[in-house]
């Protein structure tokens, strides 16, 4: 490969040539995948070849790029005297990105989002600078689309750490660490159990129980959040559908499941929560997709289409961390929101803070006047109790009840038979 010689006597001639630099550009493509969609794979072809004759034709004698898969690319500048004129170059490669392309009659617009690994800096082999400008490339997709990173030490380090995660979660689900946990959702008029939300977990045989946070952002970088996902819904299909069988009362209880956007996009997600509720036998009335407030408002349409697809299932919408999110009360009209969950943020703070009180006795007042039901997260003491139910928020969940607990546990505890 021409590209790949010409990176290797660039690091030849560093060794030999003091004050020699030389930049690798890994550059992706931004939206690219929404061009070929929406116009076909002609254009996305089209598209390419496109800005493979903007680049070539921005690039003086001696640089050079080569397209990889589909919308990446490689670049390489030779002779790169400093930052400033790095900083230049750049510019001048998205500036050559930045005018109009028309495809097929259509306007598209389109940037990338850029890795940078800089020669000779200690590489011996090509494949160690791509592969750097590469991961240079995903961390620069995090600022935004048109964005860049150098790689720098620190990103090798994470890098390793992220490959290291990736594998032991592909190990998790092969060999079944995850597990659901349940938290009581409680109705403040009769104080009686109300339903659940499952919380995964992974159970790790080194690190004990790590919790979403610590995983979940390298799922949906992996994609690894589909397979993730799928297993918490046929685990807490198959929960419900066993209570709903075995235990008294629980005919009537909420399971909610808290969805990833990552897996809301990647997914036919209508598709399988309807196949994983008909393959359990569940009473889907009584099963929730828990969503964000920023995540229903950052895919509005899909979601809309989702919940038009699951209309006869009786499947219901819960909004969490409602209060916290970007301020649109349009949604509450045009969703089939069933419940919103005051943000844990204004509960906690109910009792000691005037501002957050008047909002959560706000936010009760918005769902009592819309029917819409109203949860508070995160109570845990009994002030904030006694607060709850003076302004007459009809459901609450929290460790002033119970910390969330496993299924068998559950079944245990309220283990009458019908």
């Amino acid at each position: 490969m021409r590209f790949k010689t010409l990176v290797q006597q660039s690091i030849e001639r560093g060794t030999q040539q003091a004050g020699y630099l030389f930049a690798v550009l890994y550059a992706d493509l931004d939206r690219f995948a929404v061009v070929n969609d929406s116009l076909g794979k002609e254009a996305g072809d089209e598209l390419l070849a496109e800005v493979t004759r903007r680049l070539r034709g921005c690039l003086p004698e001696g640089d050079d790029v080569v397209r990889l898969r589909e919308d990446e690319y490689l670049v390489f500048l030779d002779r790169v005297r400093d930052f400033t004129s790095l900083q230049e170059r750049m510019d001048k490669l998205n500036n050559t990105l930045r005018p109009v392309f028309r495809l097929k009659r259509n306007e598209v617009f389109t940037s990338a989002c850029i890795g940078i690994a800089l020669g000779p800096h200690g590489y011996t082999q090509a494949e160690e600078m791509v592969k750097d400008a590469e991961t240079a490339m995903h961390r620069s997709k995090s600022k935004g689309p048109g964005s860049f990173e150098i790689f720098e030490a620190r990103l090798h380090d994470e890098a390793k750490v992220q490959l290291t995660l990736e594998t032991q979660l592909r190990r998790a689900l092969e060999q079944q660490q995850f597990r659901l946990e349940y938290e009581p959702i409680v109705s403040l008029g009769n104080d009686r159990l109300a339903g659940f939300e499952s919380l995964l977990r992974w159970q790790h045989p080194e690190r004990g129980l790590v919790y979403p946070g610590e995983f979940l952002p390298a799922a949906e970088e992996t994609g690894l959040i589909v397979p993730i996902t799928q297993w918490v819904l046929q685990e807490a299909c198959q929960r419900l559908k066993k209570w709903q069988s075995e235990l008294s009362g629980f005919s009537s209880l909420w399971l909610s499941i808290n969805f990833s956007p990552a897996y809301m996009q990647k997914s036919d997600f209508a598709g399988e929560l309807s196949a994983s509720v008909a393959q359990s036998g569940v009473d889907s009335s009584q099963l929730v997709v828990e969503i964000t407030e920023n995540q229903l408002l950052k895919n509005a349409d899909s979601i809309l289409r989702s919940f038009a697809i699951l209309h006869d299932t009786g499947i219901k919408l819960w909004i969490d961390d409602f209060g916290a999110g970007y301020s649109s009360l349009a949604y509450l009209v045009n969703f089939p929101i069933h419940s919103l969950k005051i943000d844990r943020s204004f509960v906690s703070a109910s009792t000691r803070d005037h501002k957050s009180a008047v909002i959560t006795k706000a936010i009760v007042s918005l769902g009592k006047a819309l029917d819409i039901n109203v949860i508070a997260e995160g109570m845990e003491t009994k002030e904030q109790l006694e607060y709850l139910l003076s302004i007459g928020c009809p459901h609450a969940q929290g460790h002033y009840y119970s910390r969330s607990i496993d299924g068998e546990t559950i079944e245990n505890i309220y283990g009458v038979k019908r």
